[in-house]
């Protein structure tokens, strides 16, 4: 997944296979807070609030996703931009 110089991340579903690591790229010039959904628990998928501070022009990979569900992302410091919102499905 990527946050691109505008501050959009996308794809805005992303499907992969259990045991699946997503790597997320920052291109944007905001520093991001990459978290799961709900906010501000956090507590949906754990494995995404691995990839936490990204700072401009940086990347970090998801821990595995595991368990088959559907997994919100959002920005723990702009949790209602929609630009930053997305779903990853592991099936």
């Amino acid at each position: 997944m990527t946050i691109d110089a505008g501050g959009v991340l996308s794809p805005k579903e992303l499907v992969v296979a259990p045991g699946t690591r997503v790597l997320i790229i920052n291109q944007s010039a905001r520093a991001r807070q990459v978290s799961s959904d709900p906010h501000p628990d956090h507590t949906d998928c754990p494995e995404i609030n691995q990839v936490g501070f990204l700072a401009p022009g940086t990347r970090r990979e998801t821990g595995n996703l595991n368990i088959v569900r559907t997994c919100g992302v959002h920005d723990h410091d702009d949790p209602n931009n929609a630009d930053m919102r997305a779903r990853i499905v592991i099936r």
